[in-house]
């Protein structure tokens, strides 16, 4: 959990007026952030990059979460 909390911090401090909420959890992934986001404002996936033209362009836990999410989700693509 130390781990998490040092990735998050320069964007808490960054982003002061922004509440980010940290945690650990056992489960699906899809089905937690799914269950996490009847308390949340916002969601925040990622996503992959793909360079190949065809196929899924979203992962099952991303798919998911934008069909299930009780708030609004937003997803970042990375490389």
């Amino acid at each position: 959990m130390q781990a998490l909390e040092q990735v998050v911090e320069p964007w808490r401090q960054r982003f002061q007026e922004v509440t980010a909420q940290t945690g650990v959890v056992m489960g699906a992934p899809g089905a937690e952030l799914v269950y996490a986001s009847s308390e949340a404002d916002l969601v925040i996936v990622g996503r992959r990059e793909r360079s190949l033209p065809v196929g899924p362009r979203l992962g099952h836990v991303t798919h998911a979460v934008i069909h299930h999410a009780a708030s609004p989700v937003a997803i970042v693509p990375h490389p």
